[in-house]
């Protein structure tokens, strides 16, 4: 009734997950050759920054429908580039070898305040304090 395997006989599920893993590998290693490490690296700072400018935004957000006083301390991981603001929008730039430019509508005025300027790769600290119904303190410390 049972059926025994030959010795050196592997499962279809095995040769499955093998052959899976395999292309993974292939394709890991060949993304960066086929694109060029330039824009793969490009790619992912913007990804990082796109990730950093969601984060604060979002916790800003949630510091904006708090009571009067509300303090929330964020730690956010951040590409290099510049950190700004313009009544209630939130923006993170890089000039240089790669360049982009994200930006946040939030439904708050924000004060930035701090060290705007990110030059490594690095998790940075944000302090958001609610001042009153209009605006929220932001200060960045590296």
């Amino acid at each position: 009734m049972l059926k025994l395997r030959k010795k050196g006989q592997i499962s279809l599920e095995f040769s499955l997950l093998f052959l899976g893993v395999l292309l993974a590998i292939v394709i890991a290693v060949g993304y960066p050759g086929m694109f060029g490490l330039k824009k793969t690296v490009s790619v992912s700072s913007m990804s990082l920054a796109h990730a950093a400018v969601s984060k604060m935004k979002q916790n800003i957000e949630l510091v904006a429908a708090a009571d009067e006083g509300t303090t929330k301390i964020v730690y956010i991981k951040c590409p290099p580039g510049y950190w700004g603001v313009n009544k209630n929008i939130l923006y993170f730039y890089r000039d240089g070898d790669v360049k982009f430019n994200i930006t946040a509508n939030c439904n708050i005025n924000i004060n930035l305040n701090g060290n705007k300027t990110v030059s490594t790769a690095k998790i940075i600290i944000a302090e958001i304090k609610k001042i009153n119904e209009s605006h929220v303190n932001v200060t960045l410390y590296s």
